[in-house]
């Protein structure tokens, strides 16, 4: 087998890396429809308190992927650039810092825009 053929199997750990923003915006979003769905409405700001097992471990998860994705994610994408193994072609590379970028840029305007109370009273 050539080196082309095998580079195309084996998955990069630096797509984990670029793709992290994206995973944190589905885990706010699954976050905010478990609080509709707990509460039966979308809590409000500095007054209501939601605490259930499911929802601490929800909060967990959103918190690990967000550390990970904030502090982690781009020294390690550079990182793993330093290995020849676990570099791609440029082109890979450049839709993995695209697609690290637009996810930031969902979750800002996502947050941003919220037409519900979730993302103030997530902040709180």
């Amino acid at each position: 087998m050539s080196d082309s053929t095998l580079k195309e199997k084996r998955p990069s750990w630096t797509w984990i890396c670029s793709l992290s923003p994206g995973v944190l915006f589905l885990a706010f979003v699954t976050m905010a429809l478990h609080i509709r769905l707990g509460l039966g409405h979308w809590p409000t700001p500095m007054t209501e308190d939601y605490h259930t097992i499911a929802f601490r471990i929800h909060e967990d998860t959103l918190i690990g992927v967000l550390l990970f994705t904030v502090y982690a994610a781009a020294p390690l994408w550079l990182v793993f650039l330093c290995f020849r193994r676990l570099r791609l072609s440029w082109r890979a590379h450049i839709t993995q810092v695209v697609a690290y970028v637009l996810g930031w840029l969902l979750i800002l305007l996502a947050s941003k825009y919220d037409p519900t109370t979730f993302t103030e009273w997530f902040f709180d």
